[in-house]
């Protein structure tokens, strides 16, 4: 593997294209270990394989690899392209690294409740790269009126430097459902006041959060909310 001999105490940011065969190769030669790479900050993966594949995630080598890099201690920004873990990976995986500011999985779509767990263990994360959020399924007991109190009671004021959560696909026949998990998760963080979209879903979306924000059980929390208007970039 010459094209990995170096130093391994002063990497610092690591990009790669990967594929099955080259993460065989580096398994086989423990390029890679959770503490390999102590001064490992960034992290950009791309699986090189298309993206409608469904095949990529059942390659046990890429998981194996993507574990053996992801909980290196000093890691500040991870990324994952093209890799779609489901939700207990992502708390396994990534949950551990309290160091984290940055996280990209673009593709990814968790629910709000998960998104939450995740962010609840981030302390120091900053943005979080993500297709929208979904509110099902509620957490266990928990009925659609009660919501409010159980983000309250269970995530209020973590992830205290939470501000943007970025979305890479910019429309969808559902925006109206992305709008009550951003205003549950911007009353579980209190400096959420960013979501990135694309210019043509902007309008779509800061629409939908209004309309959330005005029904009754979000109309206390109005002047706070509101900070998530408008959305996206020019």
């Amino acid at each position: 593997m010459a094209s990995f001999r170096g130093n391994a105490a002063t990497l610092k940011n690591l990009r790669l294209g990967l594929t099955r065969q080259l993460a065989k190769d580096l398994l086989r030669h423990n390029v890679f270990t959770p503490t390999s790479h102590p001064k490992l900050q960034c992290v950009s993966l791309k699986l090189c394989t298309s993206i409608h594949s469904n095949r990529t995630m059942a390659y046990p080598e890429v998981l194996q690899l993507i574990e053996s890099i992801a909980p290196n201690a000093a890691a500040r920004e991870v990324k994952f392209w093209r890799f779609i873990p489901s939700p207990p990976l992502v708390l396994s995986l990534f949950g551990k690294l309290t160091n984290l500011q940055v996280l990209a999985l673009p593709i990814l779509r968790l629910s709000v409740w998960d998104a939450m767990s995740l962010f609840k263990s981030l302390p120091l994360l900053t943005d979080f790269h993500a297709d929208a959020p979904t509110l099902d399924p509620l957490p266990n007991g928990v009925i659609q009126s009660k919501l409010v109190a159980h983000v309250l009671a269970n995530y209020s004021t973590m992830a205290l430097r939470f501000r943007c959560w970025h979305m890479w696909f910019g429309y969808d026949n559902n925006i109206k459902n992305w709008a009550i998990p951003f205003v549950l998760l911007a009353l579980a963080c209190p400096n959420f006041d960013f979501v990135d979209v694309t210019p043509s879903t902007r309008d779509l979306l800061s629409a939908a959060l209004e309309r959330v924000m005005s029904m009754n059980v979000f109309k206390k929390y109005a002047l706070r909310l509101r900070r998530l208007l408008p959305c996206g970039l020019e």
